[in-house]
């Protein structure tokens, strides 16, 4: 055998266990995720590529909003004085941009936790404040109208996350014809999706609080009456 017909037989050998690999994990798939039952997902005439392109589009979006409210939480921070903590969540605003959409369960886990650990010292900051400076309501109001949109953006991609998951959990295992995206995806939606869809539940609560905390103290906060995202 050439070395060329051997490296080709060594590719798609390779390829059909990743193809193996990824139909194991989707036999307990709509047990992982929300709306994801086999039963009463419909793939709409979506391919696993189109569910690949749209899945792997949906997490550079998630890495580019997380990397911009990650940075706000910092500002957010330093106008309170938690120096530290601020410098916490530009580090992993750094991390967000070099992962990019690359971003997994685990390194969105640790955003979350990150996130709210620092949030919840805001909170804290902010109740017990008797009153701010007029550079930090200026400060934390800048912030929100930022943080807002964001967060808006989060909720529209995380809802086609949702929308991919159904539709992949209706299509089965990828096969070798559906190219390497494919395979990728299948391998990583059951983890990541719901991962992303968790995330952003959390975030917008952790919003939506912060905001109406931020006007008791008489910071000029956006409407959030669209600040809402279910399971």
């Amino acid at each position: 055998m050439k070395k060329t017909q051997f490296m080709n037989a060594v590719w798609i050998f390779l390829f059909t266990l990743a193809a193996s690999s990824a139909n194991a994990q989707f036999s307990s798939f709509s047990d992982k995720i929300p709306g994801g039952s086999k039963s009463t997902a419909s793939s709409g005439g979506q391919s696993w590529k189109q569910v690949a392109s749209n899945f792997q589009s949906a997490r550079a979006d998630i890495a580019r909003d997380l990397q911009v409210q990650t940075l706000l939480s910092a500002d957010i921070a330093d106008a309170l004085g938690l120096q530290s903590e601020a410098a916490v969540m530009r580090a992993e605003a750094n991390k967000i941009e070099e992962k990019g959409d690359a971003l997994g369960s685990s390194d969105l886990g640790a955003i979350g936790e990150k996130s709210a650990s620092t949030n919840e010292l805001v909170k804290e900051k902010l109740s017990s404040a008797e009153s701010l400076t007029a550079e930090q309501t200026a400060a934390l109001g800048a912030a929100a109208a930022k943080y807002l949109p964001s967060l808006l953006s989060t909720i529209k991609t995380a809802t086609v996350i949702k929308d991919t998951i159904s539709t992949a959990s209706s299509l089965g295992a990828p096969k070798f014809s559906d190219g390497r995206s494919a395979i990728s995806a299948a391998k990583n939606i059951p983890n990541v999706g719901p991962a992303i869809v968790k995330l952003t539940v959390n975030s917008v609560k952790q919003g939506t609080e912060l905001f109406s905390l931020m006007n008791t103290k008489g910071v000029a906060t956006p409407d959030i009456s669209e600040l809402a995202f279910d399971m």
